[in-house]
């Protein structure tokens, strides 16, 4: 108890300090509630538990989310929660993230009518700190998976029975909570943990109709509510070498998580009547994770960044004949420029360009064909000496999926907007004049 009455006087934040985040958090949430529910049709998230997100839409994000051996003074960085040590002493800072994307469809199943959908969603939401000297701390929620599909066909009914109209739809997801921390020694190495809380339902409706959908003849609806704590950790090595040079080395791992699943099916005839509820309770395997990363920085202005992560989902067995898992890997690289400038004897960043390029082989088979993605990002942002807010604008191009073995391809361009606040924390009993 003494302990974190002492971190809590070490931290506490001035009345103005307080307010700000008071009504950062107010606004965020607003801001949640009016587009979280808002979310693009993907096809592919019909499958296992979703589309499973990275959850780095932050200063990297620009770098194709190129992060595991970055480290940043302002920013707070969470691909390696390693990264966190290298947070300014006696500073704060919140960062919220809002993404837009639209999203073109093509393929032999895709309707010319519906070819095309378009979203705005909350994604990040985030405070960081130093508690100490060495020691960095983040707390923060964000999607791990989301799942949104809306499609129609025709059903065959049993053995050679005829086909009637079908309508399916999935929505929901798995969110996370997290508290990240990380600990540096002897000024060269970090090491870090990030603990979570996943929890969230997917949810999945099939609908039975008459001729042309005039009548419903029968209704099933699908809930899983999924939850537990799941574990990653990472580690970072840094120094320089020579005048100019500095290089990072990064790695991260996550552990065998195990969510707890509660499965509810509720089967409805014509007359929205419950003729068969059932709930069974299991738990739904997240394979181990691994990657390792790079950066090499040149005069404290050039930064050349590389990442590889590979997880074993290939070890997991589908049950349906849809999908298969495979283990998926993404691999990216990344360049910035960071324009400074001294002030108060201290270098200050006062803007950074950045790009990237990636290519990811998700953990699905489809149809015999696997799941990939590839793209680009640019992105852009500007600190101000004059005031705590800073924005950073990230713009994203890709193509995900594939037309053969009649699946879709997703066409996509995205626009991510992240702003930051940062302020003074805790002064040490400090006065200025």
């Amino acid at each position: 108890m003494s302990f974190m009455l002492h971190i809590f006087n070490m931290i506490k934040p001035n009345c103005s300090s307080f307010m700000r985040i008071y009504l950062t958090i107010l606004f965020s949430m607003l801001l949640l509630a009016e587009v979280g529910a808002q979310n693009n049709n993907s096809p592919y998230s019909i499958n296992g538990i979703g589309d499973i997100e990275d959850g780095f839409l932050n200063r990297t994000t620009g770098l194709s989310s190129t992060g595991i051996a970055y480290r940043n003074n302002r920013y707070i960085i969470t691909n390696n929660p390693a990264s966190l040590s290298a947070l300014d002493d006696q500073f704060f800072a919140g960062e919220l993230g809002v993404t837009g994307d639209y999203i073109n469809y093509s393929g032999q199943p895709v309707n010319a009518a519906y070819s095309t959908s378009g979203d705005i969603t909350f994604r990040r939401f985030t405070f960081g700190t130093k508690l100490f000297k060495h020691w960095g701390s983040a707390v923060g929620l964000t999607p791990f998976s989301t799942e949104n599909y809306e499609f129609s066909n025709l059903q065959a009914l049993g053995y050679g029975g005829n086909a009637i109209p079908s309508y399916n739809e999935g929505f929901g997801g798995i969110n996370k909570v997290y508290w990240s921390n990380a600990y540096e020694f002897f000024h060269h190495l970090s090491i870090g943990i990030t603990s979570s809380y996943l929890f969230g339902s997917i949810n999945s409706k099939n609908i039975l109709q008459g001729p042309a959908g005039s009548a419903i003849y029968l209704s099933k609806n699908d809930n899983t509510f999924y939850s537990n704590f799941y574990f990653n950790y990472g580690l970072q090595y840094y120094t320089a070498l020579g005048k100019h040079w500095d290089i990072t080395i990064g790695l991260v791992y996550a552990n065998q998580g195990t969510l707890n699943t509660d499965y509810t099916i509720t089967v409805l005839n014509i007359d929205s009547v419950a003729v068969r509820t059932k709930e069974t309770v299991g738990t739904f395997n997240i394979p181990p994770d691994y990657g390792a990363g790079i950066a090499i920085t040149h005069n404290k202005k050039y930064t050349f960044l590389a990442d590889y992560r590979y997880q074993s989902w290939g070890s997991l067995h589908s049950n349906t004949s849809t999908f298969s898992y495979q283990n998926s890997q993404r691999a990216s690289v990344g360049f910035e420029v960071s324009k400074k400038k001294t002030a108060f004897n201290q270098l200050f960043e006062t803007s950074f360009l950045q790009t990237g390029l990636y290519y990811s082989q998700s953990y699905l088979i489809v149809n015999g064909k696997s799941i990939n993605d590839m793209g680009v990002t640019v992105g852009f942002g500007v600190n101000s000496m004059r005031s705590p807010l800073s924005c950073n604008v990230i713009l994203q191009y890709g193509v995900r999926g594939t037309t053969d073995n009649d699946l879709i391809k997703e066409g996509y361009i995205g626009a991510s907007f992240i702003f930051s606040y940062r302020d003074f924390w805790y002064t040490k009993g400090r006065k200025f004049d």
